[in-house]
């Protein structure tokens, strides 16, 4: 057992035994205290780690270059890039890189200067390409429910054109919506389907999202003559919104048209 300290009462030695006894019991409140009290949790900050950018060459589409046949290479060197060709001699070019060993499409690629363009254009001559003419009845209707679409033009009456609503996301982005500004919804639409047939009339409007048209415009079989007049109907309906113009055969390399010529 450990020493009692012993006093006399009334003596200095009780005086002083009675201060070392209460500095004790504030020391052992002191020592409770801290012993009943939760230390504070650390607060640990994070420092944020930047992510690593990728590589330039990963971010990137790496772009493989096409390898063209030595035919086409050999055709493509015949065509000065650097300047634009008049109509007549660009015919002219083209029949000699043309590369089909079959009665190629001409085309014609046009850049505007806007996007939002449509026109209906009379051509002279014939593009070579049958036109697909139908009119709305419960037959079309029923093909175009099924997902079978195999016209170019589609015509309709006023009261067929309530059956043809639900199908506007699907025949609008075609440009095949009957629409009575393009003169598609008539009176009497078989009349007219049938006279459209005949004709060489096409309808070129822009692309949704940029100002570009591609169209045909004949065979490498036609006449020179009628693929220069077909270039120049176009040419000209769209006067004063061109701002480049292409012309090429299938699978041949592009000649530049001066526009206006």
């Amino acid at each position: 057992m450990g020493k009692k300290a012993v006093a006399i009462i009334g003596s200095e030695d009780e005086e002083q035994l009675r201060k070392k006894e209460s500095v004790k019991r504030e020391q052992k409140k002191l020592r409770e205290h801290k012993t009943d009290k939760q230390p504070e949790p650390e607060t640990i900050v994070e420092t944020p780690v930047a992510t690593p950018a990728p590589a330039v060459e990963e971010a990137k589409k790496v772009k493989i270059a096409r390898i063209r046949s030595k035919p086409y290479q050999t055709a493509k060197a015949k065509v000065d890039v650097t300047k634009t060709y008049a109509t007549s001699d660009a015919i002219k070019l083209l029949r000699d890189v043309s590369l089909t060993s079959f009665d190629g499409t001409v085309e014609l690629h046009l850049v505007l200067k806007e996007k939002g363009i449509s026109k209906e254009i009379e051509l002279p001559h014939s593009t070579g390409k049958v036109r697909r003419v139908a009119v709305a009845d419960d037959k079309t209707v029923a093909a175009i429910t099924s997902g079978k679409i195999d016209f170019d033009v589609l015509y309709a009456s006023p009261d067929q054109m309530s059956k043809l609503v639900k199908f506007a996301k699907v025949l609008g982005p075609k440009g095949l919506m009957p629409n009575p500004k393009n003169g598609t919804v008539v009176p009497d639409p078989e009349k007219s389907a049938k006279a459209a047939a005949s004709k060489t009339s096409v309808i070129l409007k822009t692309e949704k999202d940029a100002p570009l048209i591609h169209t045909t415009i004949g065979k490498l079989s036609a006449k020179d003559a009628d693929l220069a007049a077909n270039i120049r109907s176009i040419l000209t309906a769209f006067e004063g919104h061109l701002t480049k113009v292409v012309l090429k055969s299938t699978m041949s390399p592009a000649i530049k048209l001066t526009i206006g010529q």
